[in-house]
């Protein structure tokens, strides 16, 4: 019986037959695509619902965002306004205050002092009053039915001390139409001159006025100040309100009322400049619904001009949709709101708020669709960039499938290539390649097999290069040793050369920078400089460089704070070597755009004593530049240079000293030799063949002696001089002919220096003479006086002693005493007299 035939079953891909590397690939690519696509999905899903739900929120942020900026921008420029029409009312407020204090002070101002009414006023032909300069600060009225009395020239005398306040008032509020005062005489004060008395009619009545009306006590019981309806100005000011107070004075009694009409033109200027979105615009109405300020967009917007709905005309009046009439007669009462209304078929948004100083409202008005245009623009771009990340995902989803094919590939070829690089890795050895290597990283059997290949490749080529090795060490050795000796020789040099010149130079500025220059040449430094700390211990000061950055660095005089910048400061204050190896690792290195290449870095203390003077500094361009004897070498140049700052400030102190000590001492020989003449006739002294003989005063000066000279002697003059100081002349003349010769010269000066030293000593021992004397004197004096305890008897042999020691023929003693906390000389004398040459003493009593 045959066997049937096997029944065929399906296989799959992993059975088919292709290779190994195919069927990894399939199978890799097979599993990332239907992960790409279920993800796919998902995200779709989710980023549809995130689209919805972001739309919404942000169109909920964007109208809550709408109305807080509608707020705040009501609310803000309503207290704008408010504040500028307070500071008015505040102004308004301190000119009544100030005409009030002028009533009160009537009597001493209204003299006429500063203005006097009854000189300068003048009755006109129609019977009112006027002053007579048209040049004054105010225009003064009088109406024809008041006559000028005393009291009421008083009065205006006063109130004329407002042209110190009130022009200055008006200058500095460009708004300010006029100031004005009315009284209850009909009398009216005018700022500025406008010549009121020619403008008004003669009976003109200032109490009737609706401002004076509204200010005074019937209408005013709490004396605040009115603000009046806006009205358009006759003087063409346009829309202009008026603004009143009234005048007390000291005692309560009303006097007047003081008022200011002011122009709304900057109101409706500030007004006009609000904006919020684009065409968005404000209105202001009064309490009664008169429009205040409108710009030519809210003109636009209504479908009014200026000339049907003026400023000041009733909003009422004009053709406007009722629900703006609604909301304009809740902003009449006072309310704040924000609200939608409709106008020309575009809703719009309303925010009104009051202006509580005049009882205005403002109101802000802008289309809907303009303050919620960014939630219409934020929501198309979540629409945009949901579809945008749909786009992508597909695509990126391709690019992932496609990622997903090329790693596939890359790892199959990743698990064939180490056995590849291993057999050519072996060709190459086998050539002579002793560098070769087999790249293969892991842990299985062929990286084990390329490890050892390395191994043993590894260790021949160190045995090939030991012996290279050893020889090159040799050589750098050698060559290193003899570069460091000629090094340490030229360092050494330059410690020999800084030491030859600390004894040679005792100029520090002079001093330094030679050592900073000897340093540079031979240590083969980038920058040498030298700081040296100030007095106050709070800066170090560079004082001498030997780079280009350094001599910049000098010239705008480089300081660092002690003991907080950089290296430098940091030893400055603590006094230890700093060494820096790799500048940019110190915490406190100071980066100097001046020595911009400096890698490394040290500083050693230059110390005169125990304390630290100054640094040494020392900068290169190349790191770890300093080595343990380049610093043993740089500190024994720092002590140098330490020894040679103290040898130079004690040479110059020295140096000071001494010629502080000459220039005392001529100043004593000059005070000495120039109190001779107070103490007796000087007179030179003439040699001759003859011998000596003294001369006159008049005739011992060179002038006198050369006048005598005929012409047939030589003179020469040679001053006597001490210490620099000139005390005489030593003149010669000879009958002999021809010039003086350099040898008599030096001899006549010889024969001066001997005469000055001479002359010197007789002094002193003539002044040591007499001060022995003097002192002898006045201890036989001393002791007399003392051999009494009785007073009167102390004063006689005082007064005795100095008369017999003086000559003298009158002597008084004058006590000073205090009495009754007075100091001042008493009319108390002691006296001794005698008549010269005889032996007749008078006054020889004391008196008490």
């Amino acid at each position: 019986m045959e066997d049937s035939p096997r029944a065929s079953t399906p296989r799959s891909f992993l059975h088919l037959p292709i290779s190994v590397r195919t069927r990894l690939i399939l199978a890799n690519v097979l599993i990332v695509g239907i992960s790409i696509a279920a993800l796919g999905a998902y995200i779709f899903y989710r980023a549809q619902q995130a689209t919805d739900y972001l739309s919404q929120v942000l169109e909920s942020n964007v109208r809550q965002k709408a109305v807080d900026t509608l707020t705040a921008t009501s609310k803000g420029q309503t207290d704008s306004l408010n504040a500028i029409f307070a500071s008015l009312r505040q102004n308004v407020n301190s000119v009544g205050l100030n005409a009030g204090s002028l009533l009160t002070h009537q009597a001493r101002l209204g003299k006429g002092t500063y203005w006097d009414a009854s000189q300068s006023m003048t009755r006109l032909a129609n019977g009112s009053w006027d002053n007579v300069s048209n040049t004054d600060p105010a225009s003064i009225f009088i109406p024809a039915r008041q006559e000028l009395t005393e009291p009421l020239s008083a009065e205006i005398n006063s109130l004329r001390q407002l042209d110190f306040v009130v022009p200055s008032f008006l200058q500095g509020n460009p708004d300010l139409v006029a100031v004005y005062f009315g009284g209850p005489s009909g009398e009216t004060i005018y700022y500025p001159n406008v010549d009121l008395a020619n403008i008004v009619p003669p009976d003109f009545d200032v109490t009737q006025r609706p401002w004076y009306v509204a200010a005074s006590p019937a209408k005013n019981p709490g004396h605040g100040i009115v603000w009046s309806a806006p009205y358009l100005d006759a003087a063409k000011n346009g829309l202009v309100i008026t603004g009143s107070v009234p005048v007390y004075d000291e005692a309560n009694a009303f006097r007047g009322v003081v008022a200011t009409d002011v122009q709304l033109n900057r109101l409706n200027y500030l007004v006009s400049a609000i904006r919020v979105g684009n065409t968005g615009y404000a209105l202001v109405v009064d309490k009664d619904g008169h429009l205040i300020a409108l710009p030519d967009a809210g003109y636009k917007d209504l479908g009014e001009t200026s000339e049907t709905l003026p400023l000041g005309q009733s909003i009422e009046d004009a053709k406007l949709p009722p629900a703006l009439l609604d909301a304009m007669s809740r902003m009449r009462s006072g309310q704040s709101g924000l609200e939608t209304v409709t106008i020309n078929g575009q809703e719009r948004y309303l925010a009104f708020r009051p202006i509580p100083e005049l009882g205005y409202s403002l109101a802000i008005i802008v289309p809907t669709e303009e303050m919620l245009a960014s939630a219409v623009a934020a929501r198309e771009k979540v629409a945009m960039s949901a579809t945008n990340t749909q786009q992508i995902s597909f695509v990126l989803m391709a690019l992932i499938l496609g990622f997903a094919l090329l790693t596939t590939m890359l790892v199959v070829n990743t698990l064939m290539a180490p056995l590849l690089t291993l057999t050519e890795t072996a060709e190459e050895i086998s050539s002579g390649n002793l560098d070769a290597r087999a790249h293969v990283k892991g842990e299985d059997e062929i990286a084990t097999l390329a490890r050892i290949l390395n191994n043993m490749t590894s260790r021949l080529r160190d045995m090939i290069q030991s012996l290279e090795r050893r020889v090159k060490d040799r050589t750098v050795a050698l060559e290193a040793a003899s570069f460091n000796a000629g090094r340490r020789a030229a360092q050494f040099e330059a410690v020999t050369q800084v030491t030859r010149a600390i004894g040679s130079i005792h100029n520090m500025d002079e001093l330094m920078p030679l050592v900073a220059a000897v340093i540079s040449q031979y240590f083969g430094f980038y920058h040498v400089g030298i700081f040296l700390n100030d007095e106050n211990k709070e800066f170090t000061w560079l004082i001498a460089a030997n780079s280009e950055g350094g001599h910049r660095m000098l010239q705008r005089h480089h300081k660092l704070k002690i003991g907080e910048q950089g290296i430098v400061g940091y030893v400055a204050g603590h006094g230890e070597t700093r060494v820096a190896r790799k500048v940019g690792e110190d915490a406190v290195f100071f980066n100097n755009p001046d020595l911009p290449e400096t890698q490394s870095e040290a500083a050693l203390p230059l110390r005169r004593g125990s304390e630290v003077a100054g640094v040494l500094d020392v900068q290169s361009i190349k790191e770890d530049a300093f080595s343990d004897e380049d610093l043993g070498i740089l500190a024994i140049l720092a002590d140098q240079v330490g020894l040679a700052m103290e040898n130079t400030r004690l040479f110059e102190e020295a140096g000071r000293t001494l010629r502080e000590v000459e220039t005392l001492y001529r100043q004593y020989v000059q005070q000495a030799w120039n109190r001779l003449p107070q103490e007796g006739p000087v007179t030179g002294y003439r040699y001759t063949p003859r011998g000596a003989s003294p001369l006159s005063p008049a005739a011992s000066s060179v002038e006198s002696i050369l006048d005598r000279n005929d012409g047939s002697a030589r003179p020469m003059v040679v001053p006597i001089k001490l210490r620099g100081e000139t005390i005489g002349n030593l003149v010669v003349q000879s009958q002999t002919a021809g010039a003086w010769t350099q040898d008599q010269m030096d001899l006549v000066q010889a024969v001066a220096d001997r005469v000055a030293f001479s002359a010197e000593n007789a002094r002193l021992f003539d002044e040591t003479s007499r001060r022995a004397e003097r002192e002898r004197l006045v201890t036989e004096i001393t002791s007399r006086i003392r051999s009494t305890n009785d007073p009167e008897e102390m004063i006689r042999t005082a007064v005795e002693e100095l008369r017999n020691a003086l000559g003298a023929t009158d002597i008084q003693i004058i006590p000073q005493l205090v009495q009754s906390g007075v100091r001042g000389p008493m009319p108390v004398v002691s006296s001794a007299a005698t008549e010269v040459g005889g032996a007749t003493q008078r006054g020889n009593g004391a008196k008490k």
